[in-house]
C-alpha cells in the first residue's frame, strides 16, 4: 500500500470513526431527549395526580364541613325543641304549684276562721269539752253519740 492509499485509508477510517462518533452522539442525544421526555411526562402525570388528590381532599373537606354544619343545625333545632318542651312542662308545673299554694292558703284561712269561731263560742259558753281522740268515752262512741251525751248533761 502506498503512502497515499494509507493516508486515504486512515482518512476514511477517521471519517468513519467521526461519523460513528457523530451517530453515537446523535443516538445519545436522542436517548437523553427521550429520557427527558419520559421524565417530563412522569412529572406532569404526578403533578396531575397530586392536583386531583388535592381537589378530591378539598371536595371531601367541603362535604364534611357541610355535613357538620347540617348536623349542628339539626342538633340546635332538637335542643331548641327540647328546651321549649321542658319550658312548657316547667310553666305547667309552676301553675300547679300556684294552684296548690292557693288551696293551702285558703285551707289555712279556713282553719284560722274555725279557731276564731271556737274561741268566740268558748267565751260564750264558758268551759269547753273536747271529744276524746278516737271516739273514747263509754264503749265505742262516735262523735254524734258523744255530742248527744254532752248535750244531755
Amino acid at each position: 500500500m502506498t503512502e497515499e492509499e494509507r493516508i486515504a485509508s486512515e482518512k476514511a477510517a477517521a471519517d468513519k470513526a467521526a461519523a460513528d462518533k457523530g451517530e453515537a452522539d446523535k443516538l445519545a442525544a436522542l436517548k437523553a431527549a427521550g429520557e427527558k421526555e419520559v421524565a417530563d411526562k412522569a412529572a406532569a402525570d404526578q403533578a396531575a395526580a397530586d392536583k386531583q388528590a388535592a381537589d378530591k381532599a378539598a371536595a371531601d373537606k367541603v362535604a364534611a364541613d357541610q355535613a357538620a354544619a347540617a348536623k349542628a343545625a339539626d342538633d340546635k333545632k332538637a335542643g331548641e325543641s327540647e328546651f321549649a318542651k321542658v319550658t312548657g312542662e316547667r310553666d305547667a308545673l309552676q301553675g300547679q304549684v300556684a294552684a296548690v299554694s292557693g288551696e293551702r292558703d285558703a285551707a289555712l284561712k279556713e282553719r284560722d276562721a274555725f279557731k276564731a269561731e271556737v274561741d268566740r263560742l268558748s267565751k260564750l259558753v264558758g268551759t269547753t269539752t273536747t271529744p276524746p281522740a278516737g271516739g273514747g268515752g263509754k264503749g265505742a262512741q262516735n262523735a254524734d253519740e258523744w255530742l248527744k251525751e254532752q248535750l244531755a248533761k
